[in-house]
């Protein structure tokens, strides 16, 4: 065999091995479109055949950045599927999976129940904690589980749309409402959802609840300060047009005014459920000056806040009961910390899981309901914070 050499002067034109397999390696590398597109609808395809979503996949801004592909991508990947029979977009909801493992996607009936409110668990009073574990108990015993789902987006007005997606896209036997204003109750009721209320319902609403009986609890409270011979006395709660809040405010003024004969001055102050808020309405009531005479007893709604005027009271150097007495309408375990021991109202908290999962129950099984609307009277705990006033001898 006769080598021929290049003419001298002349470069070899050989060509380098190492340089080739480099830029085919790198070809290699580079996402060509069509190719791209077909990976991210593999990638979808595998995570519907997964389960990772049942009924409907995130929205777009969601799925680009969770596939870290630009949008324009993913929609024609998208589209890819819909042409596959996999997807079917309905405008203006997102895009349905119709289709897993070459099986139409049907609805099933799922063994379990869904708790919807407006902030995660860890967020709520502890009593609120409790309620939702026993609950869970009850439910595991028959085989349910208990999914809890949260988020102050779905309680704007407006969120007829949001709460569509969530209770398609997770079907469960029953839904439990909680925290939740009287609105999005009646979404749930006109929407035909099998559902019961952790809290009160509205004028309007037919939905199963179970509740505190905030009226006659503020009722009875009013009752016990007019009784010791409170003549100016002040409701603190949150402004709120939520039912329980409401008939507290209804109940606490029904009792004022079955003591009208003995002269008793009834007043409701809120506050924008916030520490600063609070502190603006102290001061008006004990900042205010001589036009505006102190009250002798509080009813104050929620334990936080009921600390919150005790701190307030000490700072002004007002001693209670001995200054001004003070009712605590709602209870909390920290409050068995607290000295003097603040007169409040409790309830069992595994009473009430009881009675919410008979409720649950009877609306899974499609029973007729006949008492929807349970209310709980809370025990009366005298505490020692609550005494006739100043200058007032205890009958």
């Amino acid at each position: 065999m006769i080598a021929i050499s290049p003419p001298p002067g002349l470069p070899s034109r050989r060509p380098d091995r190492r340089k080739i397999e480099l830029v085919e390696s790198l070809m290699d590398l580079m996402p060509q479109r069509n190719s791209l597109v077909g990976q991210v609808a593999g990638t979808i395809q595998s995570g519907i055949d997964k389960n990772i979503w049942h009924e409907w996949l995130p929205s777009e801004r969601a799925l680009a950045k969770s596939l870290h592909v630009s949008r324009n991508t993913l929609r024609a990947a998208i589209a890819q599927l819909g042409r596959d029979g996999i997807v079917r977009a309905e405008h203006p909801l997102g895009t349905r999976i119709v289709s897993r493992r070459g099986r139409p996607v049907t609805e099933k009936r799922r063994h379990a129940v869904a708790l919807l409110m407006p902030q995660p668990l860890t967020a709520l009073r502890p009593k609120t904690a409790l309620i939702v574990d026993e609950l869970r108990g009850h439910l595991a015993e028959l085989g349910f589980r208990l999914h809890l789902f949260h988020g102050e987006h779905y309680f704007d007005v407006g969120s007829g749309r949001r709460l569509h997606r969530l209770v398609t896209d997770n079907p469960h036997d029953c839904w439990i409402l909680t925290l939740v204003p009287d609105r999005v109750k009646l979404w749930f009721q006109e929407q035909g959802i099998p559902c019961v209320v952790s809290g009160t319902c509205g004028p309007g609403l037919k939905l199963p609840f179970v509740d505190l009986d905030y009226h006659a609890l503020c009722r009875h409270a009013a009752g016990q300060m007019t009784s010791l011979g409170h003549k100016r006395i002040v409701f603190l709660t949150e402004k709120s047009t939520k039912a329980g809040d409401v008939a507290s405010e209804r109940g606490f003024a029904e009792g004022i005014e079955a003591a009208s004969s003995r002269a008793v001055e009834g007043f409701v102050m809120h506050h924008q459920n916030t520490g600063n808020s609070m502190i603006k309405t102290l001061d008006r009531l004990f900042r205010g000056g001589p036009a505006s005479p102190r009250p002798t007893a509080m009813l104050v709604a929620n334990p936080h806040f009921y600390l919150l005027v005790l701190t307030y009271l000490h700072g002004l150097g007002l001693r209670v009961p001995a200054d001004i007495s003070l009712v605590c309408r709602d209870d909390d375990a920290f409050l068995n910390y607290i000295h003097p021991v603040p007169t409040r109202y409790s309830f069992d908290e595994a009473s009430f899981a009881r009675r919410l999962f008979r409720l649950i129950m009877q609306t899974v099984e499609g029973a007729h309901i006949v008492k929807k609307d349970i209310r709980i009277m809370p025990d009366y705990g005298k505490g020692a914070t609550l005494a006739a006033p100043p200058g007032v001898s205890a009958g």
